[in-house]
């Protein structure tokens, strides 16, 4: 069985998520003690327990949308929302088969299988509550090593959506696919959710959450045996003494310091670059030497700094003060 307190601990300070990881539960004989009701738009619920550690619900009588309460199967779905004129209709950039294909193909859980769906901060959870899927928020380098949890163990892929109903998305889609999804939200659903816009969503059903401590909390790649097993014949790796150079430069470096050398550095490095690398995971620590050595000589900068560092995290789309 899960520890979701443990499991909330390995999220936030691993995994980087935003706030609390947030459980959400399928009500199918109605609302547990120790949930209160919103009158808001259903997807909001995760904004109310991730941001405000709230335990929140929506039902047929507590809500604000009613796309929402149509893809949650709690009440049905009016013509102009099934068929997806609420967005043909209202928009410049939809057209009628557009709208209608894509809700069309939007997953919506059986009608009246469930009463209310709930949300609260996964380590809060009260006692005899089901969890069936967790959601997370973060940035898509954290997202793509929380969504790969079932990858690593399995071989099998998230499914993705992007740009679908949030609300689909959030209470529909688990169900249906029983994967882990990676998603987007739509424009609506990402305001109801404050999302800023580096942010996205990442859903993981209950069966596999005893995954995500097992990746997280064990990222290790051995940087120079994969390098030697994927570099070609004709790769600056295989230069000669290229490695024994910079070899013993760090062992006398590290002799002096009383230090073992636990990297090996190949080119120069200022103090400010050293000092970063003391906050990297001593999993991936080599391979983020590698690639700032990498990154700094095809630049042709004699010394790894702090700026290239940035340069290169800025280059992969991804910014290093969020990475440390």
């Amino acid at each position: 069985m899960t520890d979701y307190k443990t499991l909330t601990d390995v999220l936030v300070t691993k995994g980087r998520v935003r706030g609390k990881p947030v459980a959400v539960s399928l009500f199918r004989d109605g609302v547990p003690p120790g949930y209160e009701p919103i009158q808001d738009t259903p997807c909001s619920i995760i904004h109310y327990a991730m941001d405000q550690g709230r335990k929140v619900y929506f039902d047929a009588d507590h809500h604000d949308c009613l796309v929402g309460v149509h893809h949650a199967g709690i009440v049905p779905g009016r013509r102009e929302i099934v068929n997806g004129e609420y967005l043909s209709k209202t928009s410049t950039f939809f057209t009628y088969e557009g709208a209608a294909r894509l809700k069309s193909g939007s997953f919506v859980l059986p009608p009246g299988m469930v009463k209310a769906i709930g949300a609260a901060p996964l380590d809060e959870m009260p006692e005899g509550v089901a969890v069936d899927w967790v959601v997370a928020v973060c940035n898509p380098h954290h997202a793509n090593n929380i969504a790969g949890c079932r990858t690593c163990r399995e071989g099998i892929l998230p499914h993705a959506e992007i740009a679908n109903s949030l609300c689909a998305t959030l209470f529909a889609t688990p169900w249906h696919v029983k994967n882990v999804v990676f998603a987007t939200g739509d424009f609506g659903g990402r305001m109801h959710n404050r999302m800023k816009q580096d942010q996205v969503f990442v859903i993981v059903p209950d069966r596999f959450l005893h995954y995500v401590p097992l990746l997280l909390n064990d990222m290790k790649v051995d940087v120079k045996e994969s390098r030697k097993m994927t570099k070609p014949a004709h790769s600056g790796f295989w230069r000669e003494g290229d490695g024994e150079k910079g070899d013993k430069a760090h062992a006398a470096a590290a002799a002096e310091s009383g230090e073992a050398p636990a990297v090996t550095f190949t080119m120069e490095w200022d103090d400010e670059a050293r000092e970063l690398m003391k906050k990297v995971p001593e999993g991936i620590m080599e391979m983020a030497v590698g690639n700032s050595e990498e990154y700094a000589r095809q630049k042709g900068y004699p010394r790894v700094s702090k700026k290239s560092i940035q340069e290169l995290m800025e280059s992969l789309g991804m910014n290093l003060d969020d990475m440390l």
